[in-house]
């Protein structure tokens, strides 16, 4: 099945990378305990274990795509949305489905979505609009997105000023 693939590519391409960055800032040398460090600052917040089944991919703004305009958070659902329509194509050929969505999303994504035969979707219409299921901020969000046969989760990203689409997954309903 080329979709669960392609899906389980973005995971790893995107996610494992965002976690041990997360994570290396949980090792970096600081005031013991609750010590203000000596320039009157605040002290540095402590991160706990966090766990989901499904971790965002690619939130926010890396140092990369820093330059250049801010997108609108007002947009950010509307991408998402559109996404949601372009994917949601099951009876298109598949050059025609990647061009739909080749569109929406960030080049690396686009890529991973060359391997997705619409045929094998699991769903074949939108049923209402997108939810964010991780708020929209620090330039990356989450929605979820209804359809037919379960629910669509799209990952946003500003990218120098537009919203592209970052990855996506499907819950199926009653899982």
């Amino acid at each position: 099945m080329h979709y669960g693939l392609a899906v389980r590519v973005a995971v790893f391409t995107v996610a494992i990378p965002t976690l041990l960055v997360t994570l290396s800032g949980c090792f970096r040398s600081g005031p013991a305990g609750g010590e203000v460090p000596r320039n009157g600052g605040p002290a540095p917040a402590v991160a706990g274990t966090v766990a989901s089944a499904t971790p965002p991919e690619a939130l926010g703004r890396d140092d990369e795509d820093d330059e250049g305009p801010t997108a609108p958070v007002a947009k950010a659902a509307p991408t998402a949305a559109a996404f949601a329509a372009a994917w949601a194509r099951p009876g298109l050929d598949a050059a025609g489905w990647l061009e739909g969505v080749r569109q929406l999303c960030v080049p690396r994504f686009a890529e991973q979505l060359r391997t997705v035969d619409p045929a094998n979707l699991p769903a074949s219409r939108i049923t209402g609009p997108p939810r964010a299921t991780y708020p929209v901020r620090d330039g990356g969000g989450q929605f979820a997105i209804p359809t037919d046969r379960g629910t669509l989760l799209v990952s946003v990203a500003d990218i120098k000023g537009r919203w592209l689409v970052t990855g996506n997954d499907f819950k199926r309903a009653g899982q």
